[in-house]
Order: structure tokens, then C-alpha cells, then sequence
């Protein structure tokens, strides 16, 4: 079984000067409108055969159900607002050029552990699940491009692996390509899409007080787009998930208004 042998190694040995201490590694997840929503943290380990990423994030968010009055503005949730709440823990591999080996997650709440590994060909990804030792069968996931990374939303870890295999094995399109799992029935529902790294003028922040100048990337989603920033060694600021609504901020970072 897949999930009884999650043997991880991480290789990104391009990155390996890179510091990715645990503490400095905590980030929160924000609203566009700047309200904290969650809370996320990863370490990239190096390995005999490269780096280990293990991740935990969670998040609570909220959104009014259809055909329901919205409530008073004030009060912490609309009427028939439905809530979303989720805790979960990941832990991965890569390959040097930042192409996904194999994987889980767990849902702390559920337990149910997610896995995700690709065939031979890196034609399909099977995501498959577990409860309590019980299997909850898989779903082979075809994907157009040997070259790609499994993305859950709302964790961070992900879009650090997205920089740092796009910048030690750029893509000539600049375009990458994502799994993204479903929420809340894991093998179902979850999509494939294209993603593009645009580089633009460098921007400043703060990180604990301290400048930081920073590189600058939007990310270019199918309907939307977003925007990264990392510091000069490749570690990730903050990342602005256009279709989510949403920012990962690392702690204790604030981004000068440009």
C-alpha cells in the first residue's frame, strides 16, 4: 500500500545554502482584507538524497450559504454562514528540479491521511486515502506534464517549493503545473492547472523591523492573478493567492505599500 510506505526524500540541491529554520518558517494566513484566518508553518530538511518538507497549516473561514440574508455586518458571522475549519499535516518529497515524488497529508480533525504518487510515466497521480487503517480507495488523476508539484491551498510550504524549483530549473514558458486536491473529499474534485511566473521590479518590506529588499513575481492563474515576494536567498515573504482570496504572510514581515 502506498500509505504503509511513504519513504520520503527530498531533492532540491540547488537550494542548499538556503536557511529554512522551523521558527522562521511561520506564517498567517490572511483575508484580502487583511483578517487573520489561519496559521501555517514548514521545515525543508536536507536528506541523503536531497530535502524533506514537512508542513502543518490550518485555517476557519466563513461564507454565507445561497439564499441567505447576510445579518447584521457587525456580528462575527453572517446568518446561515457556513464554516469551513480544517488542521492538517503534510509531509513530502521532491526531486532537484522541484517535481513531486510522493506524499501525504492528514487531517488532524478527521484523520483520514491522503496520499499521492505518481506512476512511473509521471502520466497520473493516484490519490488515494485512509481512516483508522481502513483504505477509502484512490483516484488515478491523469496530468499532461511529467514536470509537477502536488499544491493543497493554504500552505505555504508549496509555493516555496514552486520558487525554488523555478528558479533552479526555470521553465522556458515560465509556466508550471499544479495538482491541487480537493478540499473535504480529497480524491474528489481535485484539478489540474497551469501557473506562470512573471518576474517584475523588486519591492522592500520589513522582516521583524529589519529592510529586506525583495524579488518580486506575480503568478499568473487561469482567471486571476497573484503575486510572491521572497527575500535575496530565496526564502518566501508573502504570497497573495488570487483565487482564494488570500495571503500567506510570514511572521513578523509587513510589506512596504507600493
Amino acid at each position: 500500500m502506498i500509505l504503509r510506505r511513504l519513504a520520503l526524500a527530498l531533492a532540491l540541491t540547488s537550494f542548499a545554502t538556503l536557511a529554512f529554520a522551523a521558527d522562521n518558517n511561520t506564517f498567517i494566513i490572511t483575508t484580502r482584507a487583511g483578517k487573520q484566518v489561519g496559521k501555517a508553518s514548514y521545515t525543508i530538511d536536507k536528506t541523503k538524497q536531497g530535502f524533506r518538507v514537512k508542513a502543518r497549516y490550518e485555517y476557519r473561514l466563513s461564507a454565507p450559504q445561497p439564499d441567505m440574508p447576510s445579518g447584521d455586518p457587525n456580528s462575527g458571522a453572517p446568518i446561515g454562514a457556513m464554516m469551513t475549519e480544517a488542521q492538517y499535516i503534510s509531509e513530502y518529497n521532491v526531486d532537484a528540479n522541484g517535481n513531486y515524488i510522493s506524499g501525504y497529508t492528514q487531517n488532524a480533525s478527521t484523520q483520514i491521511i491522503t496520499s499521492f504518487q505518481p506512476d512511473k510515466a509521471r502520466s497520473l497521480i493516484t490519490i488515494g486515502t485512509m481512516q483508522g487503517g481502513v483504505s477509502g480507495g484512490s483516484n488515478p488523476v491523469p496530468v499532461p506534464s511529467p514536470d509537477f508539484l502536488v499544491a493543497p491551498d493554504y500552505d505555504p510550504s508549496a509555493i516555496q517549493v514552486l520558487l525554488n524549483g523555478s528558479l533552479a530549473h526555470p521553465h522556458a514558458d515560465n509556466k508550471y503545473t499544479l495538482v491541487v486536491p480537493a478540499s473535504g473529499a480529497p480524491r474528489q474534485g481535485s484539478k489540474v492547472i497551469y501557473v506562470a511566473l512573471q518576474p517584475m521590479p523588486d519591492a522592500t518590506g520589513t522582516l521583524d523591523g529589519k529592510p529586506v529588499t525583495l524579488k518580486h513575481y506575480q503568478i499568473l492563474f487561469v482567471k486571476t492573478n497573484g503575486n510572491i515576494y521572497a527575500d535575496a536567498n530565496g526564502a518566501l515573504m508573502q504570497a497573495d493567492m488570487g483565487p482564494l482570496a488570500a495571503s500567506y504572510v510570514r511572521a513578523k514581515f509587513v510589506l512596504t505599500p507600493q
